[in-house]
Formats: C-alpha cells, structure tokens, sequence
C-alpha cells in the first residue's frame, strides 16, 4: 500500500486527505520516519498529532459563490 504524503510546514503533514499538525518539528520528524516503514494509524499513535482534519482538496476557483466574499452592490464608493 502507498501512503501519500506531503509535508506543508515544519509542524504539518497532508497524508492522504488528512492534515497532521503537530506539537513541534521533532515531532513532526519522527512521524515522517515512522510512515516511511510503518502505517498511519501506528505512526499516530506513537508520534500524536495535537490535531487533525480533513483537507479542503478544492481549489479557489472551485468554491461556491457563496464561498467568494465582496462588497454589496450599495457599498462602493
């Protein structure tokens, strides 16, 4: 099995569609080590992330009109 994984700071990891954060960059490191041999579930647990959530996969141009914030029409100079 292939574990995608992708380091976005010292402090975070993107596995999967999963974003680790974690309390320190040594931390952090030992994560990177333990799923380059080991699973995620594992690395977890012996190298605890402070948090974790799911990545938003989509990109600025794939939000919602919802999701883009402008001024109401009444509120230009």
């Amino acid at each position: 099995m292939t574990i995608t994984a992708s380091r976005l700071s010292d402090t975070e990891f993107l596995v999967d569609h999963t974003v680790y954060t974690f309390s320190d960059s040594a931390v952090a490191d030992a994560f990177q080590r333990c799923i380059a041999q080991d699973s995620v579930d594992s690395c977890s647990t012996n190298h605890a992330p402070t948090s974790s959530r799911t990545a938003n996969d989509a990109a600025p141009d794939d939000l919602g009109a919802r999701s883009i914030i402008s001024p109401s029409p009444g509120d230009m100079p």
